[in-house]
């Protein structure tokens, strides 16, 4: 009996010793393919673009995809609910991806839906940083409909203000300086009483005026998407009387009070350029069209120098002459030099403006006349006796 409980044992053993070394050989010759069952590329920490996983079974049913608010105030919050319905036999599964801009959101009051159920989708528009004219917001809903796998949803309208102005900023870029020129403005009452304008209030009552007279709406404005809408219009007449102002830009502001209570006062900005008779300026960074000098942002302990052409053509030019009257900032540099062959008819000057390398930070690329570095000019003429010249530059660390 012992010998054959031994020989069991000895079996055992050797069965077991055997089985070990074949499959030590069985992998030293066959090594394991993992591959079969890890991707390298499925880390737990790599993100991964989540699916909807679709089902032939649901199917969903809108009725309208696009809201309309009509004419609204700028200032107002809008809201649309739009109902999504279920009209297959599986689960329908809504989720919102994305929206046109931060502006806009959309709210999902159910994201799972059984056969025939209805869900709403309340796209929300917040105006308050929007501007009068037309709009069209929306965002995306995404399904695991295989025939409508995203949702476009769409809310649109107009815009608009108690008082809208036909153009806030009255452009003038060509204007002689010894001619005198005018340009219409209008202004636009959405309220239910009609819009009454107190006389206008500005700085230079020699060279500027501003009147309004009550009007009514043109076929212009029956054109236009937002102007129609209005309950009044007042219509008014810019003129701008040249003789004696510098050739340049210009800038006058306007403050007008309304009779609305919402929009009590508004604000109107006449902008242009003086061309004075034979007086021509050129160079680098001088634009023509606007009458400003433009210079690149630099670095503190730069030194940049530009110069400006000066030509006066015609007759009587015995009194042409350039000198500095103003700088601003007066750590600017000028200097003014004649310049090429004089006629009877014709009188070169250079002006050349430098920035120090020890001038201080700072940023002028403002384009309010009153907070921009500029240099005003004398010229010894009758018909336009002062240069204004707006740069615009900035420095940084």
């Amino acid at each position: 009996m012992r010998t054959t409980i031994l020989m069991f044992f000895i079996s055992v053993i050797i069965g077991v010793a055997f089985g070990f070394f074949g499959a030590v050989s069985m992998f030293a010759v066959n090594h394991w393919d993992v591959s079969l069952e890890f991707n390298r590329n499925d880390f737990v920490d790599k993100p991964v673009a989540i699916k909807n996983t679709t089902d032939s079974k649901v199917k969903v049913y809108i009725e309208n995809k696009v809201y309309d608010f009509g004419v609204k105030d700028v200032k107002e919050k809008g809201t649309h609910d739009f109902e999504i319905k279920n009209v297959g036999s599986g689960i329908l599964t809504l989720r919102v991806d994305r929206t046109t801009c931060t502006c806009t959101g959309i709210d999902l009051n159910r994201q799972r839906l059984a056969a025939g159920e209805t869900a709403i989708a309340t796209v929300r528009y917040d105006a308050e940083r929007a501007t009068t004219g037309r709009y069209e917001q929306g965002g995306i809903i995404v399904t695991n409909d295989p025939q409508t796998p995203e949702i476009p949803l769409s809310i649109r309208g107009i815009f608009t203000s108690p008082v809208v102005v036909s153009s806030p900023v009255i452009l003038l870029p060509s204007v002689s300086a010894t001619e005198k020129q005018t340009a219409k403005v209008r202004i636009y009452g959405f309220e239910k009483e009609p819009l009454k304008l107190e006389p206008p209030v500005w700085t230079d009552k020699t060279h500027f005026d501003l009147k309004f007279e009550q009007s009514e709406l043109n076929d212009d404005d029956k054109n236009n998407s937002l102007f129609k809408h209005a309950i009044s219009v007042c219509e008014g007449t810019l003129t701008i009387t040249p003789f004696g102002m510098p050739v340049g830009t210009f800038q006058e502001r306007f403050n007008i009070k309304t009779s609305y209570v919402s929009e009590s006062s508004i604000e109107i900005f006449a902008r242009g350029q003086i061309y004075g008779a034979g007086i021509t300026l050129a160079g680098q960074g001088f634009d023509r069209t606007t009458g400003i000098m433009s210079i690149e942002t630099i670095r503190s302990g730069e030194k940049i120098v530009r110069d400006i052409s000066i030509q006066f053509t015609g007759t009587n030019l015995q009194n042409a002459e350039i000198k500095v009257k103003e700088v601003r900032p007066k750590w600017l540099k000028t200097n003014v030099t004649k310049g090429g062959v004089e006629t009877a008819v014709r009188r070169f000057f250079t002006l050349s403006i430098e920035i120090p390398p020890d001038a201080p930070q700072c940023n002028y690329t403002t384009p309010d006349d009153d907070k921009a570095a500029l240099v005003i000019l004398e010229t010894g003429m009758t018909n336009s006796p002062t240069i204004k010249i707006p740069i615009r530059f900035a420095i940084e660390k």
